[in-house]
């Protein structure tokens, strides 16, 4: 069921109310979302320290300004549900936590390959067309929040056919540099991806491999599609 426009200003309201440290509203994150979170960085197999660590640091980062910056939920646009915002905001902060610590964790490509392995074209075609709107959306999300110089080497080199070399004279650097930035930019997006389409259908479903794998090899083709269309970042 999809939540209306109504749905989605009462929540935008709600994290307002939330980002001016009301007290009623952050009590009632606690427990109206606070299990949920919990419950979906259990299932990616975080043991419970590390989800008590992870969930402690998010609530510091959503609530408290930083600097001049104000609390980061203030940046909920109302675009999409809540909960599925801070799912994207809960798995990126734990999965930080986790490289940080050097832990281990599920969205290792490995695991996400052996979850795919088993499926034959068939069912990998069924999952394609039953979650090609998750993945469209956590593209196009991840595209929007890449920086804007990756967006524009990405643009450059992949849409417009421009060669690194060139780009290297137009940036002042070397070849060498601009090979890596596109490398860094695709992996970012890639990771983006990642997060948002975990967040959004779990990374305990054959889906999400079989789809990242997809995104694997196409790569490329996607960003292509993505930044010829005149209405993307």
């Amino acid at each position: 069921m999809t939540m209306s426009d109504s749905d989605h200003q009462e929540e935008r309201a709600f994290a307002s109310a939330c980002a001016r440290g009301e007290a009623e509203a952050l009590a009632e994150f606690e427990t109206r979302f606070v299990p949920q979170l919990r419950m979906a960085l259990q299932q990616r197999g975080m043991n419970v320290a590390t989800v008590d660590e992870a969930l402690q640091l998010l609530r510091v980062r959503l609530f408290l300004p930083s600097g001049d910056r104000p609390p980061r939920i203030a940046d909920y646009s109302g675009q999409g549900s809540l909960l599925a915002w801070l799912r994207v905001a809960a798995l990126r902060t734990a999965l930080n936590l986790m490289r940080e610590r050097k832990l281990s964790f599920d969205l290792d490509d490995a695991r996400l390959e052996e979850a795919a392995a088993p499926l034959d074209e068939a069912d990998r075609r069924y999952i394609k067309e039953r979650y090609r709107q998750d993945f469209t959306e956590a593209f196009q999300e991840a595209l929007t929040a890449l920086e804007p110089r990756s967006r524009t080497l990405l643009r450059l080199h992949l849409v417009d056919g421009v060669g690194t070399a060139q780009i290297a004279r137009a940036y002042r650097v070397d070849r060498s540099t601009v090979k890596r930035w596109l490398a860094q930019s695709r992996e970012t997006l890639r990771e983006e991806v990642r997060v948002r389409l975990a967040a959004r259908i779990g990374v305990d479903t054959p889906a999400l491999g079989s789809l990242l794998l997809e995104l694997q090899s196409q790569l490329d083709l996607s960003i292509r599609t993505a930044l010829r269309d005149p209405t993307s970042p």
